[in-house]
């Protein structure tokens, strides 16, 4: 088929209406997307540059989450680091009630003076301890001492292990007012009777007598003065009269009775209150114990019970009779294989060559001392139970807020680290070190109040601390402050990329609106001018 032909002026008019169409299709195409550039046709180096554009934004949007994860993990520490030093600061207010109730109270034990190891520790309590000060030093010489260190008891073997030679002492003066039954608030003078109620001679003479009507070579307290293992100064020891509780301090070269005294300590295991060992009970060799009224000689009594421990495990106990000795004054006066028979019922605390020698292992205690001392071992035996129970339990809840602490897994308060990066290339970054915020950490250890000065230890154990928290909340404000500031930087960058990539890429609406109007202005009159051009042609068809 041959081609048509057109005129110049139809051709002309064809062309321009092919063009404008092709205009008009982008220009829709630019109204319906809003975007003059859609592909790298319309434009590639445009095209390109916000597509990189926008690649780094959508690069930092994904980096955005995460800081603002970041944010939130080091929101949860501190948040957790607030309300730990809100338990910290209820755990030294319940400290500081204790010390101030414990500073206050004296608090008597019904079987004597103390019921607490930690003042049993004391040398005006720890008659084995001072024992054994005074054999050290000066040995022999020390009359009291060694006879007790050397007796064992009566009808059992030298050897034995809990009542033969070595396991016996000579009482402190604490330990002799136990025995005789001292209420320690009612101590007001160092010397003296005060105090003193002899509750526990007479269940202890009840109980000896007992036993020396069945038979046993027993005798009650003697009403006169024992010697103690306590020194007032270098030559002076204290002593403490049976007959009525008083209190007092002699030389050493006074004459004076001597009983031995052992502590039994964690022999027993009682089910309760009542069948742990009680004050004037009688112990036997094999360590069972009961009331004198049961004796019935199938057992070997070796002593009677001066004072039990709190919890009934442990037990004092005193021997069945005076010591005998051949002199008052020279070493070696006392035969521990015949310790009940000799010429003398008493003797000297210590030799004539020894007993003005200080012993350097016993505190010495002057009567104004010996009442301070007692008041301040007396308020530390009574220390707050139920403070110091309050206390452990803070802490352990404190601690179980510091496990508590973690964000999506990460516990910046359990030493785990955080790392946050702040850009696409990973050439900028963050690490959040994290931090051990436990009380082992802190150094909260003294949680057991056994004395004032436990209590004082836990105060200032609190207030270094709250010191400690308060410098990890600022190092992790800082790391908070780092974050939030790098979050609010990347969303105002993305805005620059994203908008910079639209001013590339966004057409103007209103000028392609305007366009389209223009082009479909020159259609129509290009549609009029074809119209025209055609019109030409027609006229021939006219001759026919």
């Amino acid at each position: 088929m041959d081609k048509v032909s057109l005129t110049a002026s139809m051709r002309s008019n064809l062309l321009s209406l092919q063009n404008i169409s092709r205009q008009v299709d982008v220009t829709q195409n630019r109204l319906s997307t809003g975007k003059k550039v859609n592909s790298a046709i319309d434009n590639p180096s445009s095209y390109y540059t916000a597509r990189t554009l926008t690649n780094r934004a959508n690069d930092l949007d994904a980096l955005l989450d995460s800081m603002g994860q970041a944010v939130s993990t080091i929101k949860a520490a501190t948040t957790s680091l607030e309300t730990a030093a809100d338990f910290l600061e209820q755990a030294a207010a319940v400290a500081t009630q204790a010390l101030e109730s414990a500073e206050k109270i004296y608090i008597a034990q019904p079987s004597g003076i103390s019921d607490d190891a930690a003042i049993r520790d004391t040398s005006l309590f720890d008659g084995k301890a001072n024992t054994q000060a005074m054999l050290d030093q000066i040995g022999a010489d020390a009359l009291a001492a060694t006879a007790c260190n050397q007796f064992y008891a009566p009808g059992v073997d030298k050897n034995d292990a809990n009542f033969g030679q070595g396991q016996w002492y000579l009482p402190a003066i604490g330990e002799l007012m136990e025995m005789y039954g001292t209420d320690a608030s009612g101590i007001t003078v160092g010397t003296g009777t005060t105090g003193a109620n002899g509750e526990n001679k007479t269940a202890i003479n009840d109980a000896i007598a007992t036993l020396r009507d069945a038979g046993v070579d027993c005798a009650t307290l003697t009403d006169g003065y024992y010697w103690s293992s306590s020194e007032s100064s270098n030559n002076t020891s204290w002593e403490l009269n049976m007959v009525n509780g008083y209190r007092n301090y002699g030389y050493k070269y006074y004459d004076t009775y001597v009983r031995c005294f052992q502590l039994l300590e964690n022999k027993f295991n009682p089910t309760d209150a009542a069948s742990a060992p009680q004050i004037g009970d009688v112990m036997y060799s094999d360590l069972s114990y009961g009331s004198a009224d049961d004796y019935d000689g199938s057992k070997t009594a070796v002593g009677i019970v001066t004072w039990v421990s709190e919890d009934g495990k442990s037990a004092k106990i005193v021997n069945l009779k005076d010591l005998q000795f051949s002199s008052i004054d020279t070493v070696g006066n006392f035969n521990p294989d015949d310790p009940y028979t000799g010429t003398k019922a008493y003797t000297q605390h210590t030799t004539n060559a020894k007993y003005a020698e200080d012993v350097t292992g016993i505190d010495n205690y002057h009567k104004s001392q010996f009442l301070t001392a007692i008041q301040e071992a007396v308020a530390e035996s009574s220390l707050p139970s139920a403070e110091e129970q309050q206390y452990q339990n803070i802490l352990s809840q404190y601690d179980s807020l510091i496990k508590d602490s973690s964000y999506k897994g990460v516990n910046l308060l359990q030493e785990q680290d955080l790392k946050v990066t702040f850009n696409e290339s990973r050439s900028a970054w963050l690490d959040v070190k994290g931090k051990d915020a436990s009380s082992a950490a802190l150094g909260l250890t003294t949680s057991e109040w056994n004395t004032i000065e436990d209590i004082a230890q836990s105060l200032k154990e609190i207030s270094s601390a709250l010191n400690q928290i308060r410098s990890m909340s600022a190092e992790l404000g800082s790391y908070y402050n780092i974050v939030l500031n790098r979050q609010d930087f990347t969303e105002n960058l993305i805005n620059v990329l994203e908008e910079g990539a639209d001013k590339l890429t966004l057409a103007d609406m209103n000028e392609e609106s305007a366009n389209m109007l223009a082009l479909q202005t020159r259609q129509q009159l290009a549609t009029n001018s074809l119209s025209l051009a055609s019109q030409a042609a027609q006229s021939i068809l006219r001759l026919f």
